[in-house]
């Protein structure tokens, strides 16, 4: 009798080979919970590797299609690649960094951002030594994101501050700013905060002469915002989300929207208010198109939630959003899927919660992703462990995620519900309630 596979199984058929992850993305998107398991203790535990392949999703018809759309895709890069050649023949280094560029953006749409980078750099090396200093400018922009999302933080901040440097030498001031807003970016995934909103300050500090007119300003804003909320000064940074809020509405409020109640619903699970938290979220997932940050918005959705004891409306959205995230191919966003619901498994007392720690673990490991995930990941299992009694495994997590904190900065760990990583109480947050020093 013919049974279907489970994604663990494929993985495990296929080798890793570039040609191949395709095919993998292609079943992963079509992969459906194991309906057998649905309502038993495993299926509340499963991950993404438990999940089924339909028969459809690996006939031959369905693959083919696959095939083709790759084969235009290539056809796409082989066609920028062309142009970039033709201009290049005829002098026009200019027009060939843009076909590059081009070709970068078809790949990073694509996920796949170590071609991106390769074509960005390509860019840049056609257009660096040109007396028009902007696309390559640009080009290290593009390159920079690309190095980001590889977890190549260094290399990525390394090329925005070259990017931020050729953008204030030709007076680009949306450019330099979006170069400093990038390199904030790297700093806010490294946890050093102080040093992200120095660079979100000097964005704010380019955008002077059009701050009416630019997205970047609230943008830029907004991580500052973010980054003061995550040092712990709660208060201090309202007064910047205001800010934020108010030059997002001057520019675009809907397509900022999303963001901003986001913004306002974190702020209230940092103060405490989590009913307020979940009417800002509710508002801010209503107003989200794209999948990436309805992903990030319904988790803190499931935060508040959580936070309010409702567990199953919890697990519910969280459930929801990993479904999102594999079917808009986003598994970096599943290691903090699984970290919350196992986090909502342990506060169901289920002494099998560590399975989902490890499969973030898994993802974070196998993807390369930043530290920070790591830390965050290896601090929730420890509180887990130590919910359940498991004293010395919980205080031999708590020392790995502080030594990852450490190596990036963070002095305190995660204080519950929020990102907020200050306050005098957040050490403690892991150790049983019997080692605290306040008993309330």
């Amino acid at each position: 009798m013919k049974r279907r596979l489970t994604l663990d199984e494929v993985r495990d058929a296929l080798p890793e080979v570039e040609e191949l992850r395709p095919i993998f993305d292609h079943v992963l998107s079509q992969s459906e919970p194991d309906r057998t398991k649905t309502w038993s203790g495993s299926g509340r535990l499963g991950t993404v590797g438990s999940r089924i392949v339909p028969d459809a999703a690996m006939a031959e018809d369905a693959v083919e299609i696959v095939a083709a759309a790759e084969a235009a895709r290539l056809g796409d890069l082989y066609r920028c690649a062309a142009r970039a050649l033709s201009a290049l023949a005829a002098g026009d280094r200019i027009a060939a960094a843009e076909a590059l560029l081009e070709a970068a953006a078809l790949e990073e749409a694509r996920d796949r951002p170590g071609r991106a980078a390769a074509y960005a750099s390509a860019a840049h090396r056609a257009s660096r030594e040109e007396r028009d200093a902007r696309p390559a400018a640009r080009a290290l922009r593009r390159w920079a994101r690309a190095s980001k999302a590889l977890g190549r933080l260094d290399e990525a901040l390394d090329l925005y501050e070259r990017a931020h440097r050729a953008g204030r030498a030709v007076s680009d001031a949306k450019g330099s700013a979006e170069a400093a807003i990038g390199a904030g970016n790297v700093l806010e995934a490294q946890g050093r905060w102080a040093d992200a909103a120095a660079w979100y300050r000097r964005a704010l500090e380019e955008l002077e002469p059009v701050a009416d007119q630019a997205p970047e300003r609230w943008q830029a804003l907004l991580n500052l915002h973010i980054v003061t909320r995550s040092r712990g000064a709660v208060d201090e940074s309202i007064p910047l989300l205001e800010r934020a809020d108010e030059a997002a509405a001057r520019v675009d409020p809907r397509g900022a929207a999303p963001a901003i109640l986001n913004a306002w619903g974190q702020l209230r699970m940092a103060k405490g208010s989590f009913r307020d938290a979940e009417v800002f979220l509710r508002q801010a997932l209503d107003a989200a198109e794209g999948a990436r940050e309805r992903v990030t918005i319904r988790l803190n959705l499931a935060e508040a939630l959580l936070a309010q004891g409702r567990s199953l409306d919890a697990a519910e959205h969280s459930r929801e959003a990993e479904r999102e995230a594999i079917h808009a191919g986003l598994a970096p966003k599943l290691p903090e899927v699984y970290r919350l619901l196992g986090r909502i498994a342990s506060a169901e007392d289920d002494p099998d919660a560590f399975v989902l720690f490890e499969r973030a673990l898994e993802i974070v490991r196998e993807r390369q992703l930043p530290s920070l995930e790591e830390a965050l990941t290896l601090q929730a299992y420890a509180e887990s462990e130590a919910r359940r009694g498991e004293v010395d495994t919980a205080r031999q997590l708590q020392e790995k995620a502080m030594e990852l904190f450490a190596t990036l900065g963070i002095a305190r760990m995660r204080e519950p519900w929020a990102d907020v990583f200050g306050g005098p109480e957040s050490g403690a947050a892991s150790l049983p309630k019997e080692e605290r020093d306040d008993e309330s």
